[in-house]
C-alpha cells in the first residue's frame, strides 16, 4: 500500500507514468472510494455538508470518467482505461489532501493577509493539478505536455461550469 502512496506522489511530481500502475479494476475502486473521501473532507473545510461534498465529488467523477472512456473508446486505446482512470483518481485525492491545508487557513468571511496567502497556495494547487492531469493525459494519448495541458484546462473549464449548472443555489 505504502508503494501505491508513494506511486500517487512521484506521479504527482511528474516522475511516473500512468502506465506504471497495474491495469487492475480493484485498484481502479480503491482510488474512487479515496477520492470521494478526500473530496468529501475537501467539502468540510470549506464548510460544505459531507453529502455535498459526495454529490460534486460523484458528479464531477462521472464526467470526467464518462470523457475519458469516451476519448479512448473512439481512439480505440479503450485497454488504457483503468490504468489512465487509476491515474487521474488517485493523483486527484493527492492534490485534494493537499488542498485541505491552503483551505483550512482561510478566515471564514474575512479578507486578512493570511487569507490572501492561503488563496496563492490554493492557486498554486489548481496549477499543479491542471499540469498533472495534462501529464497523465499526455502518456494517455500521446501528446506533448502542452496539449495534454491545454485538454486538462478545457475539462476543468467544462466540469466547473457543469458543477455550476447542477449544484446552483446549494
Amino acid at each position: 500500500m505504502l508503494a501505491l502512496i508513494r506511486f500517487f506522489f512521484e506521479l504527482c511530481l511528474l516522475r511516473r507514468a500512468p502506465q506504471g500502475l497495474p491495469a487492475s479494476t480493484a485498484l481502479l475502486g480503491v482510488t474512487v472510494v479515496v477520492n470521494l473521501l478526500a473530496g468529501v473532507m475537501l467539502a468540510a473545510t470549506v464548510r460544505l455538508s459531507p453529502a455535498m461534498g459526495l454529490a460534486q465529488g460523484s458528479v464531477d467523477m462521472a464526467f470526467m470518467l464518462a470523457l475519458l472512456f469516451g476519448a479512448l473508446y473512439l481512439l480505440d486505446r479503450l485497454p488504457r482505461f483503468r490504468q489512465s482512470a487509476t491515474a487521474l483518481l488517485g493523483s486527484g485525492a493527492v492534490l485534494e489532501f493537499i488542498a485541505v491545508v491552503p483551505l483550512g487557513l482561510l478566515p471564514p468571511g474575512e479578507d486578512g493577509e493570511a487569507g490572501g496567502d492561503a488563496s496563492l497556495l490554493f492557486l498554486a494547487l489548481i496549477v499543479w493539478s491542471i499540469l498533472v492531469t495534462g501529464h497523465i493525459l499526455r502518456h494517455t494519448f500521446e501528446l506533448r505536455l502542452g496539449q495534454g495541458v491545454a485538454i486538462a484546462v478545457l475539462y476543468g473549464f467544462f466540469s466547473y461550469t457543469l458543477l455550476g449548472g447542477v449544484f446552483a443555489g446549494a
